[in-house]
């Protein structure tokens, strides 16, 4: 699997696997409403990037891929304190944010 779409699965099932913490941390319905949005967005990048072909010789994916792995860093280490759900959305919003810029980088089949 080439990294760009190694870095969007990656995001995508860690999304998902987290809902149920979100959840029980006191999340708002407005946040839990945002967080599933987010996860829809990133599944969407994902399959995306299945369905075409991600040059990841392109200095531009490489720069988002290289982006993507420092966000979901930062979203690991956000679920792991989750103290703020506000916060957290924040993080997670940035990183599907960047997910998407790699899945315009996709050429289709």
């Amino acid at each position: 699997m080439n990294p760009p779409l190694a870095v969007l699965e990656k995001q995508y099932f860690f999304l998902q696997g987290s809902l149920p913490d979100l959840m029980s941390q006191g999340a708002t319905p407005e946040e839990l409403d945002a967080i599933r949005k987010a996860i829809v967005q990133s599944r969407t990048n994902y399959w995306k990037a299945i369905n075409g072909v991600l040059h990841d010789d392109d200095p531009e994916v490489k720069s988002l891929v290289s982006q993507m792995n420092a966000a979901q860093l930062n979203l690991e280490a956000g679920l792991k304190t989750l103290g703020n759900v506000a916060k957290v959305l924040n993080v997670i919003t940035k990183a599907v944010d960047i997910g998407s810029q790699i899945a315009a980088k996709v050429v289709a089949l």
